[in-house]
């Protein structure tokens, strides 16, 4: 068994006690409150940001630093000894950690970090960062866990939802949505993150009820290419429509499920989406 350490960022919606247990370095990432930077989590709470962007507060939000990974690196490869390093992070057509942990990873000329674009966000990056811990922690080897990770970016999916644009307009992340501005208000979207690592409009729907009935069908379609699944379910603020999620996926007969994670979406998601965002993450079983 080769010694191997797992790194990702703070996007990933992993459990805390999850990341204790399996030794996995999560690498914040930062949220600007009128020019002030918070650590995503440790310094801040979605609610905190929620708050700040109903007062009309400018927000921003940033990728860690290429020093931030190079500190987690090193305590890694040096005082922990680790062979091998794993650092899985938030698709870079949404973010700058990739190219962040690749100029760290460049630094460190001899060193054995190989860097995975997730392509994806949330709970869905998490479950693919947790079943590679997984496999270290079986004792798999360096190219078993290379695969398993490459299949599960490849393989893993996630179908959500918005309550409103109301926030993502505030904030300014408009450009997506702006050939749809007349829809986006009067409808509920459908999105998911297309094999590309960008955010996709699916569909629109007419209300919240018939949201949560669309993703509901969408995991389940997922969810039956895989022989068992591991199923991620993310909010913001309100865990009403997430419980009604768990509730029907658990009770599908149809699909096999090994484990359901409820996982509250972290600040530097939260500062873009705000409260009304609800979303099922689906990954194969491979651990």
């Amino acid at each position: 068994m080769e010694n191997i350490g797992i790194v990702t960022d703070s996007s990933s919606d992993i459990p805390p006690e999850f990341a204790e247990d399996f030794g996995i370095k999560i690498v914040p990432m930062y949220i600007g409150v009128e020019g002030r930077m918070y650590k995503d989590l440790l310094e801040i709470t979605p609610e905190e940001v929620y708050r700040a962007i109903d007062a009309g507060k400018k927000i921003t939000t940033s990728a860690p630093s290429a020093g931030d990974y190079a500190s987690v690196f090193k305590q890694l490869l040096e005082k922990e000894r680790r062979e091998i390093v794993y650092c899985i992070t938030l698709s870079s057509r949404l973010s700058g950690a990739c190219n962040s942990a690749g100029i760290a990873m460049r630094s460190m000329p001899g060193s054995r970090i190989k860097l995975f674009d997730a392509r994806t966000s949330t709970i869905c990056m998490g479950l693919i960062v947790m079943q590679a811990a997984m496999a270290v922690k079986k004792g798999r080897s360096a190219a078993e866990i290379e695969n398993i990770i490459n299949e599960l970016i490849e393989k893993n999916r996630f179908i959500a939802t918005l309550e409103s644009f109301e926030h993502v307009f505030k904030g300014g992340r408009t450009v997506f949505f702006s050939k749809i501005f007349e829809k986006a208000i009067r409808f509920k979207s459908i999105l998911t993150i297309g094999r590309n690592g960008k955010v996709h409009l699916v569909k629109f729907v007419k209300n919240r009820k018939s949201a949560i009935a669309e993703i509901y069908r969408q995991s389940v379609l997922i969810a039956k290419k895989n022989v068992s699944n591991k199923i991620g379910i993310f909010y913001g603020d309100d865990t009403g429509p997430a419980d009604e999620l768990k509730e029907m996926i658990a009770s599908n007969r149809e699909i096999e499920v090994e484990e359901i994670i409820m996982s509250q979406i972290t600040t530097v998601i939260s500062a873009h989406t705000g409260p009304g965002i609800w979303g099922v993450a689906i990954s194969p079983k491979l651990v």
